[in-house]
């Protein structure tokens, strides 16, 4: 049998894609100055999602690969695995807003400015903490259309790679470079301020160091739903839920910019309750690899 090129390997090929146009997109913003900068990094960021899901279409049309996606909409076969991915990621990102502010109460404002979140003008003040983030995290949980936009992202990363890595590295290893190589598929967006402030120390260098660790965590934890269930779905809310919340800290702080270390998850302090779920979730997947629905249907 003529053993296949390298680069056309299914994991290979579809990382050559995905992360071709992220850094081809960074590497020509970084070439130019001005207007068109901004709109070559507009693309970047808008079309970020779509990339995976593109990339692993190229590739499955190159390869010939007719295997099923690992989807089903049909979450309510599980209801407590959805309930997990719909509440606990918010609930710990609020535990980690609420350690970052204790630690530094002079950063916090008192005042939720949502007309910055949602692009318009506006700010509340908060009169009750605990309700404001009662009601943040369950209209996240239930936020799925919002929730539905991170599914080109989990289609891609852990939909199609993740089962080719595992094939090659077995289940551990691919959890951690599938998670490691997302992370870096962010990088071009951080270089240029994306999810920090370019004030940060050592930016915009640090942020990109702190962006591969929050990705780390939370590729983690998209590997682990979608592996025990079989389905991406699950990965796609968990996605969108840190997305929703995570943008909320930095909103209630005084300077409204996001620091390493908090307010936002993408900060060590606001992330480290995920990254204490993720940890557990690493070695719940050793113990229970053999009994895991996706990496069953691979064999």
């Amino acid at each position: 049998m003529k053993k296949t090129q390298w680069f056309l390997r299914p994991d290979v090929l579809y990382l050559l894609c995905v992360l071709g146009v992220c850094f081809g997109l960074g590497f020509a913003a970084w070439l130019r100055q001005g207007e068109a900068r901004i709109l070559i990094y507009e693309g970047l960021q808008k079309g970020f999602t779509a990339f995976p899901v593109l990339a692993a279409l190229v590739t499955r049309k190159i390869t010939q690969d007719q295997s099923p996606w690992p989807l089903s909409l049909k979450l309510w076969k599980r209801s407590g695995l959805w309930l997990f991915c719909a509440v606990i990621p918010g609930i710990l990102i609020v535990i980690g807003a609420v350690v970052y502010f204790a630690l530094f109460p002079q950063t916090y404002s008192g005042i939720f400015r949502y007309g910055l979140l949602l692009g318009i003008e506006g700010e509340a003040p908060i009169r009750s903490l605990s309700a404001f983030w009662l009601v943040t995290v369950a209209l996240a949980a239930v936020c799925f259309p919002l929730q539905l936009l991170e599914l080109g992202e989990e289609l891609g990363w852990r939909g199609y790679l993740l089962p080719k890595q595992i094939q090659r590295y077995g289940i551990r290893k691919a959890v951690l470079l599938n998670s490691f190589l997302w992370g870096a598929a962010h990088l071009p967006l951080i270089y240029f301020g994306f999810n920090y402030s370019l004030n940060n120390p050592l930016a915009p260098f640090s942020n990109m160091v702190m962006m591969m660790l929050m990705c780390m965590t939370l590729g983690i934890l998209c590997c682990y739903v979608t592996l025990i269930s079989g389905n991406c779905l699950y990965a796609a809310v968990i996605h969108g839920v840190v997305n929703l919340i995570g943008e909320v800290p930095v909103f209630l702080s005084v300077s409204l910019e996001n620091t390493l270390l908090g307010p936002n998850p993408t900060g060590l302090i606001g992330m480290f309750g995920l990254m204490l779920c993720a940890l557990v979730m690493l070695r719940l997947l050793k113990q229970a690899e053999n009994r895991l629905p996706l990496n069953k249907s691979r064999k």
